[in-house]
């Protein structure tokens, strides 16, 4: 068995079989700015005002989408509408309405 390189071909060879889609929105902060996340190279773009105002390399900080979502919670109060949750039960929370 050989091991690749990560480079742009072998990227786009696992993005076409993958059954990941290349973007995934994660929510809208209590900012207003919208976070998504690049399965491909696994990295969260923030689009403000219509731009993209910042890209995060996750794989190159060795941070995972779980931890930018923590990030996210304790820096600007989560998110305002959220659509990647880090687990099942987050996710039910936020659409399921629990009656008293």
């Amino acid at each position: 068995m050989s091991i690749q390189p990560r480079t742009h071909e072998t990227v786009s060879e696992v993005q076409s079989t993958g059954p990941r889609e290349d973007y995934i929105p994660i929510g809208t902060d209590t900012e207003g700015a919208h976070h998504v996340y690049r399965t491909t190279d696994e990295s969260v773009h923030v689009i403000g005002d219509g731009e993209r105002t910042v890209r995060y390399d996750l794989e190159g900080l060795h941070k995972s989408i779980d931890d930018w979502i923590d990030y996210i919670d304790a820096r600007r109060d989560g998110f305002e509408t959220q659509h990647l949750y880090k687990t099942l039960s987050g996710s039910l929370e936020n659409t399921v309405e629990v009656g008293n």
